[in-house]
């Protein structure tokens, strides 16, 4: 059972308990993946289904209010969850005070709401602007009544709770907006899904967790400390993600902010779904290494090694196979979408290889670095966006996505080799199957492109899947077996296999 908040051990982990917990980097992780793959497997069904009953203005309408709805709720978002987490004890106070101040600024940011409602549906001439916000004001409430106790599960790396949690409010939601889908067909399908995702998130945080929180102000200074740097950067991610999706809808239209919003939810799938769940299950134990330089290291560069093995090839199939992709699945009507598609997966790409270092400065209690960075990632990104906009249109976002993430990618990466003080050739080896194998594969997916032509397209991609997979697979175990079956992503899997004898350089199979 996870403990009870304010419940921790302050005794200094041996080298087994090190041991034990590097080992949690992959299982967290497996566990994290688990949860959010479970979670958009039902989201791209829904989107399926969705983008055939919807049309895209649905889509654009809705990214409009959630994008207000977002930048309302940054200004609350000081993520106190991450600062219980990174911090090496706690009390009963800590979590209560935490949790009253989300409900405080959940209700403070739903009046925000409905007094911008009018203003923002008279800027954008859509009246019907004004009563989606009405509805998604009742949504701030309710995710601040969210109970901060199932922080804990993320804190005690109890993934098992944490994938519960997250997976069945998701499927109930699902089935909801499906339901509604098919009875109002058209966006207030969409917003009514939101909120009861919201409403029944909320419910279930209770019915996981036994904490019982009360209201409490003593320890909002004390997390406030940490978590400023944390809002900061909240509001560099909002302007980087969401102020660029409200210039697109005026300057536009909402139809091509609806191409936008699902082409960023596709392109994003790795970033999002592979990416984020790795950092999250790795956070809590970068936490418990913070005083360990060799430990903190060494499980930095498994997730390095993880992440991009799962990463970088799930970005550039989505590139390679994004017009068949678009056509099944979505349909003709989005087929605009695809070159957009396809810059932001590779886009996405060079984000998610990085994605995993502010963990580690969030980790060592050193969150301003990963603001820095963000807000010089921003700057670059807009240096391109506005210009790339005027020129080339809804394109130019996409290229300024690329641009700016392939051009920080050097900068980033030789902060974090500076920070842990890793050598270069440590990193590089994390890289070096993955880019290859990634390449191979991509050739092998345009041979196939360009010299089969199946008569059916769900078979044409199909085929263009399979032969992507097993392409990446085989190269990444060529290469390990040329390297010696080195230390890695490849050598965990097989550990856990318990195959006999393979690798060589296992010595005896994980407990």
């Amino acid at each position: 059972m996870p403990s009870s908040p304010g419940q921790d051990s302050q005794e200094q982990p041996t080298q087994a308990q090190n041991s034990h917990t590097q080992n949690k980097v992959y299982s967290g992780s497996v566990f994290m993946l688990i949860t959010r793959l479970s979670i958009k497997s039902i989201g791209i069904v829904s989107s399926i289904f969705l983008a055939r009953l919807l049309t895209p203005e649905d889509f654009g309408l809705v990214a409009i209010t959630v994008a207000i709805y977002a930048f309302i709720e940054l200004f609350g978002a000081l993520a106190l969850g991450t600062a219980l987490i990174q911090q090496k004890t706690n009390n009963l106070d800590d979590y209560n005070s935490a949790w009253t101040f989300n409900v405080l600024f959940g209700f403070a940011a739903a009046l925000c709401l409905v007094l911008i409602a009018s203003p923002v549906a008279g800027y954008y001439q859509d009246p019907r602007l004004e009563d989606v916000l009405y509805v998604i004001a009742f949504v701030s409430i309710l995710s601040g009544f969210h109970n901060i106790g199932v922080i804990n599960f993320q804190r005690d790396l109890n993934f098992r709770k944490e994938l519960q949690l997250q997976l069945i409010p998701k499927v109930i939601s699902f089935v909801i907006t499906l339901s509604l889908a098919f009875i109002f067909r058209n966006y207030w399908a969409l917003v009514l899904g939101v909120v009861s995702h919201q409403l029944i998130t909320t419910i279930y945080s209770y019915i996981m967790h036994p904490f019982r929180p009360r209201i409490c102000f003593k320890s909002f200074n004390k997390l406030f400390k940490f978590s400023r740097w944390l809002l900061l950067n909240n509001v560099v991610n909002f302007i980087n993600d969401k102020v660029s999706q409200l210039i697109v809808g005026k300057a536009l239209s909402p139809t091509a902010l609806g191409y936008l919003a699902l082409g960023k939810e596709i392109g994003q799938l790795p970033g999002s779904h592979i990416a984020l769940p790795i950092s999250k299950a790795t956070f809590p134990v970068y936490s418990r290494f913070q005083d360990n330089p060799t430990e903190l290291n060494k499980a930095y560069l498994n997730t390095v090694a993880l992440t991009a093995s799962l990463t970088i090839p799930a970005s550039i199939g989505i590139a390679m196979v994004a017009p068949l992709l678009v056509s099944v699945l979505l349909g003709e009507q989005w087929l605009s979408m695809v070159p957009l598609l396809q810059l932001l997966a590779l886009a996405n790409m060079f984000f998610s290889v990085t994605s995993n270092n502010s963990y580690i400065y969030l980790a060592a209690g050193k969150p301003h670095i990963a603001f820095f960075i963000n807000l010089s990632r921003l700057a670059v990104f807009f240096a391109l966006f506005i210009p790339l906009l005027h020129y080339n249109g809804l394109i130019g976002i996409g290229q300024a996505k690329l641009g700016s993430t392939a051009l920080m990618v050097l900068v980033i990466q030789t902060i974090v080799l500076r920070f842990l003080k890793l050598p270069v050739l440590s990193l590089l080896n994390a890289f070096i199957r993955p880019v290859a194998a990634g390449l191979i594969m991509a050739a092998a997916v345009w041979g196939v492109q360009v010299t089969v032509n199946l008569p059916f397209p769900l078979l044409q991609l199909l085929l263009e899947v399979l032969t992507g997979i097993i392409s990446y697979i085989g190269v990444t175990l060529f290469i390990w077996h040329l390297q010696g079956y080195p230390e890695g992503f490849e050598h965990n899997i097989f550990s856990r296999m318990r195959i006999k004898g393979f690798p060589p350089t296992i010595n005896s199979p994980l407990p």
